[in-house]
């Protein structure tokens, strides 16, 4: 069997966008040129690779073989790759990271930061996204680390580092209750509280104690963006609920405070580094997964 490797990028680029118009936008080419990259590859491989009919393109099995095919090819390009830079000292390289809203911080610049004045030729691209996205980023091999909040047990996702971050009442420090040692999720049933929407693991915790407790969580204002709902807990008589990573700035200047929950779910969740499961990082990530761990160790642990 001969079939040109290069046309497997359209293949893949359809499967991860979902459709050929979406894979001919990211890949710059017209629609046509996809569609036809596709049945000159069908003809050679001699098996139809795409689910005709549909709205959203599926692969067949043919289909997800030749994709994962070329996946495992850019993953061993990768390694070749990475052997090669760590014989050339760490001079060249990309590194694609994922992450929630959540560590986006003082802290992870910090690392960023040290870790580009040590290795400039290195490119870093991160991406912020949801934990179920991040996860499917890393699952898939378009990102080399994830960091995610209270990582579900996953099978094809290991956890590099877990550092323990606690739910905890964010508000004002000169809220009612800013002096209280802890508070209960009954607390909440009596405040103008604001929380992360559904799909937020934050919130699917969040959701999982209140059951537990025969609770009904009702909060006045939902958000996907974290910075709303920090803008809520410095009103008066607004609160949230995050993890001390997500406000590491406003806690060092005082706008914000935070104290536990008594819940034993809430007190152990944790902000986690994860990869793929027998991904084999090249050197850059490699490194900058060192750099993460210090900076985070020195402040989270």
């Amino acid at each position: 069997m001969n079939f040109n490797l290069s046309r497997l990028r359209y293949l893949y680029e359809v499967a991860q966008c979902g459709s050929m118009r979406a894979a001919s936008e990211k890949m710059n080419v017209a629609p046509s040129s996809v569609s036809r990259q596709i049945a000159i590859l069908e003809d050679e491989l001699g098996v139809e690779v795409l689910e005709r009919g549909r709205g959203k393109a599926k692969l067949t099995e043919a289909g997800e073989m030749a994709v994962k095919y070329y996946r495992d090819d850019l993953g061993r390009k990768e390694i070749l790759a990475s052997h090669l830079n760590d014989i050339q000292g760490l001079r060249r390289g990309s590194i694609t990271i994922a992450m929630g809203e959540g560590f986006v911080s003082d802290l992870l610049s910090e690392a960023m930061q040290a870790f580009m004045g040590e290795y400039p030729e290195i490119e870093i691209d991160v991406r912020v996204a949801g934990t179920n996205q991040v996860l499917s980023l890393v699952e898939e091999d378009e990102a080399h680390i994830g960091m995610v909040f209270d990582c579900p047990s996953l099978p094809r996702i290991t956890v590099q580092q877990a550092y323990n971050q606690p739910l905890k009442a964010v508000m004002a420090a000169s809220h009612a209750l800013a002096g209280r040692k802890s508070v209960s999720l009954a607390d909440f049933m009596s405040l103008k509280y604001a929380l992360p929407q559904k799909n937020f693991r934050i919130r699917e915790v969040l959701d999982e104690a209140a059951y537990q407790e025969k609770l009904v969580l009702d909060p006045v204002l939902t958000s996907n963006s974290l910075l709303i709902l920090k803008n809520m807990a410095m009103t008066p008589d607004g609160v949230t609920v995050l993890p001390d990573i997500a406000i590491l700035k406003e806690l060092k200047a005082g706008h914000l405070v935070s104290i536990p929950v008594e819940s034993a779910s809430l007190s152990n969740t944790s902000a986690d580094i994860v990869t793929r499961l027998g991904r084999l990082l090249p050197g850059a990530a490699r490194e900058f997964l060192k750099y993460l761990r210090a900076h985070f160790n020195y402040e989270l642990q």
